[in-house]
């Protein structure tokens, strides 16, 4: 099983076209006028509200990982479109970028730092099938595919949250297959990946426009039916919002390790010691 750290990283000029591509997006997005945009309290956890039909949205991703046995830096980028479709129905369309870098002596590739970038892009719909206010559970069905140049994924979520006055609660289920190809003396190899995991937060809104809490995320990684690694995350969480835009940080340093446990009770190969997410939208 191969951690994020030793694997084949491509797509430099895709990558890069990704990257003017999201610039020219932004400057279009901060030229227009916005409204009241569809506030998300926590970063890594999904909650049940949808878009309405025709409005759209801007989400500016940004996730920074870091702590390995070995010098490691990963910065995953995504630039996020988002439709209402119908009533309960929305979509989105991404580009995604990501950026790394590692000392090649840690992992047994030899030399020095070595870095490296992939880019895909990926579209997801969500279906809201119950309010989170108006009924006793806010329930909704996820789903995401993502094709990259050497990789594919698709993953499902169900998503469950209540609004209780000022305190939110939100839960995911979340399951994702990944599918990566390597050449290997010429050989085209293709590995997969099955990630099963939880996610959830607690959040308190102080006011109209803040709110603060906490986040956790569990991850696994199974291989041929086992389960090689398994993490838990917990940190903070913060919100911020406007009639114009959003915006939420979450910190999530690695907590404990339940398998694959690498140093200090924490698995450092397959995940980094902690992971910060900030999460910039507007609403067009």
């Amino acid at each position: 099983m191969r951690g994020d750290g030793r694997r084949t990283l491509r797509g430099g000029r895709f990558g890069r076209m990704m990257r003017t591509v999201a610039c020219g997006c932004l400057v279009v997005v901060l030229g227009q006028s916005m409204g009241a945009a569809n506030e998300r309290r926590f970063a890594y956890t999904y909650e049940t509200p949808v878009l309405s039909p025709g409005a759209r949205e801007l989400e500016i991703w940004n996730t920074y990982r870091s702590g390995r046995p070995y010098y490691f830096r990963r910065l995953d980028q995504r630039m996020e479109l988002e439709f209402g479709v119908a009533d309960r129905l929305m979509t989105a369309f991404y580009l995604n970028y990501s950026w790394r870098a590692r000392d090649g002596n840690g992992v047994g590739e030899g030399g020095g730092l070595v870095t490296g970038q992939t880019a895909s892009i990926a579209n997801e719909w969500k279906y809201k099938l119950a309010d989170r206010v108006a009924d006793p559970l806010g329930v909704a069905l996820y789903g995401e595919y993502t094709l990259g140049l050497d990789e594919q994924e698709v993953e499902f979520k169900v998503i469950l949250d209540k609004q209780m006055g000022q305190v939110l609660l939100a839960g995911n289920i979340i399951a994702e297959h990944e599918w990566k190809d390597d050449l290997v003396d010429g050989v085209v190899h293709t590995e997969k990946e099955l990630k099963l995991g939880l996610s959830g937060g607690l959040s308190y809104a102080m006011s109209n426009r803040f709110s603060f809490g906490l986040e956790v995320v569990e991850q696994n990684i199974v291989v041929e039916g086992r389960v090689e690694h398994a993490s838990l995350f917990a940190g903070p969480v913060l919100s911020y919002a406007t009639e114009e835009w959003w915006a939420t940080l979450s910190v999530l340093p690695q907590v404990t390790a339940f398998k694959g446990a690498s140093a200090g009770g924490l698995d450092l190969e397959e995940f980094e010691r902690a992971q910060v997410r900030l999460l910039l939208s507007f609403h067009l």
